[in-house]
Parts: structure tokens; sequence; C-alpha cells
């Protein structure tokens, strides 16, 4: 799909022309800042190392130091976890735990015992810092947190109205985190994006799914674990899978598409050789068992078995996970305790964390670790539109053979208002023979599509929604294509035809408004 981008761009030369021109500015300005800082740094090397002739770097790693065995780590400690509600996993209280490196039971201390409930530790990529979310007394609203590795320098980040959650950084001093707003069966959740002062909050999911923050990929992406995109029908067909998305709200997409019904799939994390490690388990629950998707692997696969069940994976070292597992002992509430886990051998190690009174999950080892990549947003701030663009909507997963069978005349696009939940017709735009459409549709609004035949007549309906940002050009393969698979090599009949997208909704209105 890598390819779209360059297609729409043939067509919207006129439309910016200015805009490539300053964004060339900026890259060659870049290139030639860091060409500066690149020989200035060589320059200085050379200088101090020209007299010994060390090959090793003088500049110390960022972080504090551990033992490369048992790095000290930070966890969440609570009497009882249960699971199905983000806001209520520790309704007894929780707070948050350092364990220092290479120790016992006895080496571990609180980090905030002036909370009532912690949760959702994590650590800066220099390894000094924690963002965590918290209760300052119980009813209090969620609230997302930082302070120093060693406890110190508390403050607050978010004042939500609601309840915010599960914070990552991000590069250049932000933040994403889960969002929960409204309450009973009005409540839901979504994705914001903020800088670590506080400033500039904006989502970055639109619509139903009541999406979560998993991790931040080493690509620059957002790994989010979202339910059906479909408006709620049943509880009990529900399931959670997994999508990335860009840091800017644009690109959403499945991470693999073999999501199971009435299976969850969450407490995802990525680790240094980009495999993907999340929990899986039926039901409304969260504990369950490992499963991976290794670098390539087309589907998940089980990296643990029952009869014992687990709270949270993390990587501690390149060999090694630590897991929150199931104890021997277990409660009427369920505990888990901290160990270690092989990844070769697929098998649980040491012991690194217990206590009979109460679970120990979601640690995470207080060390440095690799800045992900930067994703330069090109939105456009002020649009109010975005652009579709379909390779061939007769590609289809949902049959057999692959294809839908009769000729699509029309793509039909519908979008979801809210709040109430109520759809309405954006418009129609013709199908080329193909099976390519190009079309400009509402941004930040969620939106669906229904194939239609020559008579109008319902021929496919997209059973999930999705949105496009603010001047996004987003590319599909088909009709519920699989992200596996790479698109044809050929140039469509929509592009060949049209130098400018089918304008739907406002700006087909704007369109005909002008023409008067």
């Amino acid at each position: 799909m890598h390819f779209l981008p360059i297609l729409l761009s043939t067509f919207r030369r006129k439309e910016h022309a200015q805009r490539i021109s300053a964004l060339s500015a900026r890259v060659w300005g870049m290139k030639l800042l860091w060409t500066t800082l690149a020989a200035g740094l060589f320059v200085a090397l050379c200088t101090l190392h020209g007299a010994s002739g060390a090959a090793a770097s003088p500049v110390a790693p960022a972080g504090p130091t551990h033992s490369s065995a048992n790095p000290a780590i930070a966890f969440i400690e609570a009497p009882i976890v249960t699971w199905g509600s983000l806001t209520q996993r520790f309704p007894q209280g929780s707070r948050l735990m350092r364990l220092r490196s290479g120790g016992g039971p006895a080496s571990a201390f609180p980090l905030t015992p002036d909370f009532f409930a912690a949760a959702d530790p994590q650590v800066s990529f220099d390894g000094s810092r924690i963002l965590f979310s918290a209760q300052r007394a119980k009813g209090d609203s969620w609230q997302i947190w930082e302070m120093a590795a060693d406890g110190s320098g508390l403050q607050q980040i978010t004042h939500c109205a609601g309840d915010c959650l599960e914070p990552k950084y991000l590069p250049q001093s932000q933040m994403v985190y889960t969002a929960v707003s409204g309450a009973g069966a009005q409540r839901a959740s979504a994705v914001y994006v903020r800088r670590i002062d506080g400033s500039d909050a904006h989502p970055i999911t639109f619509g139903p799914g009541n999406f979560e923050v998993e991790t931040v990929l080493q690509s620059g992406r957002i790994l989010l674990s979202a339910e059906s995109l479909l408006v709620p029908e049943s509880a009990t067909k529900r399931s959670r899978t997994l999508f990335t998305v860009r840091p800017d709200g644009s690109g959403l997409a499945l991470l693999r598409n073999d999501a199971t019904a009435n299976k969850n799939r969450s407490g995802a994390i990525e680790l240094a050789d980009g495999t993907i490690v999340f929990l899986e388990a039926a039901g409304d629950s969260a504990d369950g068992q490992l499963a991976w998707i290794r670098q390539g692997a087309l589907r998940a696969s089980a990296l643990t078995r029952p009869p014992a069940e687990y709270g949270s994976a993390e990587q501690l070292t390149d060999a090694t996970l630590v897991v929150a597992r199931e104890n021997s002992s277990r409660s009427k509430h369920g505990n888990f305790d901290l160990y270690t886990f092989d990844r070769g051998s697929k098998s649980v190690g040491d012991l690194l964390y217990h206590d009979a009174k109460v679970s120990s999950l979601q640690a995470v080892p207080l060390v440095a670790h690799a800045l992900p990549q930067i994703y330069w947003s090109i939105l456009h701030p002020t649009a109010d539109t975005g652009r579709i663009l379909c390779l061939d909507s007769y590609i289809s997963q949902d049959l057999a053979s692959g294809r839908l069978a009769g000729r699509i005349a029309r793509v039909r696009v519908l979008m979801l208002e809210q709040p109430g939940n109520r759809e309405r017709i954006v418009g129609d735009a013709p199908v080329e023979s193909d099976g390519s459409f190009y079309a400009t549709v509402p941004a930040d609004e969620p939106i669906r599509f229904e194939l239609l035949g020559a008579k109008g007549e319902l021929l496919h309906a997209q059973r999930s929604w999705i949105w496009v940002r603010n001047g996004e050009d987003r590319g599909c393969q088909g009709c519920h294509d699989s992200p596996a698979l790479a698109p044809a090599n050929h140039f469509p009949l929509a592009l060949r035809r049209f130098d400018t997208p089918t304008p739907l909704g406002n700006a087909m209105r704007a369109q005909r408004e002008g023409q008067q």
C-alpha cells in the first residue's frame, strides 16, 4: 500500500504545489542541520580519541545502571484484581512499587504511599522517569502522573473531566493515553495524545469501539486494542483485537486479520526484535494465556498453556520476560506473582516477587530503551475532509472465493452521527470496472461503505466503522481486505479517469455552491 500516496499525489500537484515546496525547503533545511551536526560530532570525536585511538564512545548511556541479570522493576501491587472494567480493576486500591535490582521481597518499597490506587506504570526512554495513572482518593477520577524512578518529583499531568489511564511515552515530549467518559451504557473510551506538560490534548480515535492504548511500536505507530467497530449489538458477542494507528490518528489498520470471536486481546507489548506479545482471554476477562506474533508471521501463535493464567508481560532482558503468573495457592479473586519467563523454551523461570496477601502485576524494568521512530504528520490542520482510494472493491475476505460476484456500480458512504449513534448517508461515488473508486469524505467522523448494483440494490456492506483524518489520503485494497496481502500492481481506473476525487457530503455541497 506504500505506492498509494504516490498515485494520489500525481493528481494533486496544483492543490499541493505550495505545500510540497515548503515541505521540500523544510526537509532540505533539516538535512543541512543534521549534516552540520554530524560533521561537528565527527570532529569532536576525532579530537577526543585521536591520541588514544579508542574505539568506544565516551558518552555514558542515559538512565540508571542495573544488574543485567535482574534490573530494578516497578510494578503494581493490589489485594484484589478484577477484569472487564478499566476503571474498576482495583476496587480495594493498589500501589506502585519498586523492587531494587537483584533484590527479593524485602527489597520492595512503595512509590505511591499517599494514593488510593495506582496502575499502568510506563518508563521513560532514558529510564529516569515513570508515567502512571492513579486515584488520589477512593472515588476520585483516574488521572495521569509522572515521577522520577526513585519516587521523587511527583507531578500531575492530566486534569481530565472523566478518567485518564494507560499512559505511554511518545517522542518529542508527548504521550498517548486512554480517556474514559460517560457512565453506564454510555460509558466509552477513546485514545488521546497530548504533551507531557499537559497541553495540546486531542483525540486520535473516532467513533465506537472503546479504543485503549496498548504500546508504542518501534516504527512510531501506536498499537491499540478495540472492540468490533460497529455500534454495540450484543455484549456476549464482543471481542477485542489489535489495531495500529499513526500518532496523528491516520492509517487505522488491523494488526493481523485473525480476530477470534469472544476473545479479548490486550496487554500487548513489542519486544526488541519486533515480536508482539499479548494476553488472549475468553469473555470479559483480561487475564489468560500469552500469545505472540513473530516478525513476519501471518497469524498469532500460543506462547503459554493452561492451567496457570497470566496477568501481564514485559521484556526483562534479551532472552526473558517478566510475567505476572497465577500462583499455586489461588484465592477466590486470583493472585499473581512475578516470574521470569524464558522465550526460547517457553517456560517459567525464577520467582522474582511474591506476597501471599496481594497480587503483583504490570511489572516494567527501570532501564533505558530505544526511542521509537518519529512520525512526521502531513495532515492539514484546517481541512474538514479526507480522501479514500479503494483499489478493488470486489476483493472481500468475507467470502470463500475472496471476491464479490455481480457488477458493482456505486459505493455509498454512511456516517455515524454522535451522540445518538444515528446513521446518515453522506453520498454515492461511482465504482470503475476494475472495482476502484476515489472519493472525498468528512474528516474525523466514523464512516462505513455499502456497495450497490446498477439498480441500487445492496451487494455488500462494510461491518466496521473507520475514519479519515483532516487532509488524509487513505488507501485500501478492497472490502474487508487482509492486511497480510499486497495489492496487485496496476494503475486504478479511478485515477485514470478523474484528476480529483468524487466530492461527498460537505465537499459536494461546497462544489455545487461554487458552480452556481
